[in-house]
């Protein structure tokens, strides 16, 4: 997300406000010359787009279907008895982390729980909001929307699993030098990158597969278009379409004992 600059009249104002706005534009100069270090993008491995078989795909519309009626029952019908929680933050400073949970006793606890790694922020001290209830809501709006219109894909955390996303898998300490507040992107296919956010501006590099870059604070943007960094550090935009978040939401699939298909992992990425 673009950092918006404010633009202040020193004219009139007193020594020490000056001395503050000074304070601030010296932050703003440290943090350019941060955006602007060299850098080594992360090794990632990404999961393989796929087309899934017809009743999964008929598995996942009964799926949303039930996300969408609140029916808890049915939902929890097709969540495997052990499922796999993949958590991350937004950034690529920290890698995905999988977790084993279940079985669970009834579907609000299940629920619950699943709604609960993906549920922003604490919910009010002393309020009227029942917690239970609000992560309960949260777990099925996420798979109402994880199964609206998902990219069928692979994650290297999920054996064999048709998600409704590609994952990546990458290891933050694997020697890259990565900023801790920066998002990450990726592309699938060899992208240019312009110097700025025109199709016919110069192309001042080339995003490759099996990296994760980091995002820019490109200013003044047009929608349709992403601030990137170079590893030498130089900034340019590339079109939005043509990268991909690293940090998912979303569901897995696997078939089960009797031939139908289970919810295997969730996946989330949170603050």
């Amino acid at each position: 997300m673009s950092m918006r600059r404010a633009v202040f009249r020193l004219l009139s104002l007193p020594i020490a406000a000056a001395a503050c706005l000074g304070a601030v534009g010296a932050m703003a100069g440290e943090r350019a010359q941060d955006d602007a270090r060299p850098y080594r993008p992360l090794a990632a491995e990404v999961g393989a787009a796929l087309m899934p078989p017809a009743d999964l795909l008929d598995a996942a519309k009964q799926l949303r279907a039930a996300a969408i009626a609140k029916d808890k029952q049915a939902v929890f019908a097709m969540v495997g008895d052990r499922v796999i929680i993949i958590s991350s933050g937004l950034t690529p400073a920290a890698r995905r982390d999988a977790e084993k949970k279940g079985p669970w006793p009834h579907a609000e606890a299940a629920l619950a729980e699943i709604g609960g790694y993906f549920q922003e922020g604490d919910l009010p001290v002393g309020g009227t909001v029942d917690p239970t209830a609000a992560r309960i809501t949260q777990a099925l709006e996420m798979i109402a929307d994880a199964t609206e219109h998902p990219g069928w894909g692979r994650d290297p955390l999920v054996k064999g699993g048709f998600c409704t996303y590609r994952g990546v898998r990458w290891d933050a300490g694997a020697g890259a030098t990565i900023d801790d507040g920066s998002r990450g992107i990726y592309v699938t296919a060899p992208t240019p990158v312009h110097a700025s956010a025109a199709a016919k501006a110069a192309v001042i590099g080339t995003l490759k597969p099996g990296h994760i870059y980091l995002q820019s604070d490109f200013d003044g943007l047009p929608d349709g278009w992403r601030g990137v960094r170079l590893p030498s550090g130089r900034a340019g935009a590339v079109k939005d379409l043509q990268v991909r978040d690293p940090a998912v939401w979303g569901l897995c699939f696997l078939r089960n004992a009797k031939g139908g298909w289970s919810i295997a992992a969730f996946s989330s990425a949170l603050l």
